[in-house]
């Protein structure tokens, strides 16, 4: 379960900041099965906070490069889904019709 809070902060015309918070709460601890039966990954419940910074930079009405950066503030004890990154960034190119 999660949920994106963010306010857009106008720099300029053409420059955006949104600045953010992604709580996202995983409601049971994982499983996994071998050949003892299933086993349970304890701690691997709770809540995963992260911080998000997004910079988008409109070049015209339909496109616009956005510069998404994000690090978890506090993370559950044991994270097997593969989320388990210190650090995130990303640039993407949106074109909207």
């Amino acid at each position: 379960m999660l949920v994106r809070v963010a306010y857009n902060v106008p720099l300029s015309k053409k420059l955006v900041l949104i600045p953010g918070i992604l709580p996202i709460y995983h409601l049971a601890n994982d499983e996994f099965s071998n050949l003892n039966g299933k086993q349970i990954i304890h701690g691997s419940k709770g809540i995963t906070l992260n911080a998000n910074v997004f910079l988008l930079y409109k070049i015209n009405g339909s496109s616009a490069f956005e510069l998404n950066l994000g690090s978890p503030v506090v993370a559950r004890d044991v994270r097997p889904d593969g989320l388990t990154r210190s650090f995130v960034a990303t640039i993407q190119y949106q074109l909207s019709f």
